[in-house]
């Protein structure tokens, strides 16, 4: 990738940041994400603290979880196990979310819809600002504004 890359990616100090889950329940159906082999990369460079309107963290780790905070607080909101086929293509499953009433109002019969709509603007996002496009647009040398990802 060329330098224009401003993603603030999920490292060790971003981990030792963030929350466990205080009250996480199963999703009884699956996410109907699948996961391309460039968004698999991403999600595994993860996303860490960037600007105050960036309202998640995220991050796929080397055992196939992949976890969303709120960016502000550290909570867990989401836990799901990604299984990578041979070709590099992953598909979601296990999915829970956050039910503990002081961190978060959604409700289990919302997801995963809810769940699939903030990956996708998450995975935008990221793409963005490794084309070099923050919030406020692009950086001096960024490349082309990139293609955004449906999770179809």
């Amino acid at each position: 990738m060329p330098g224009s890359d401003i993603r603030p990616l999920f490292t060790t100090d971003t981990n030792a940041r963030v929350l466990g889950g205080l009250k996480l329940a199963d999703v009884p159906q699956a996410p109907s994400l699948t996961l391309d082999p460039d968004t698999i990369s991403l999600l595994r460079d993860g996303l860490g603290k960037y600007e105050m309107e960036v309202k998640w963290l995220v991050h796929l780790d080397s055992l196939g979880r992949l976890r969303l905070w709120r960016s502000w607080t550290g909570y867990l909101m989401y836990d799901a196990i990604c299984l990578v086929d041979i070709n590099g293509r992953g598909r979601l499953t296990g999915l829970k979310v956050e039910q503990h009433p002081d961190r978060y109002k959604g409700s289990v019969r919302d997801e995963p819809g809810r769940f699939e709509n903030v990956l996708i603007g998450v995975v935008n996002l990221l793409r963005e600002l490794r084309a070099g496009h923050g919030l406020y647009g692009p950086v001096q040398g960024a490349d082309a504004r990139p293609p955004h990802w449906s999770g179809s």
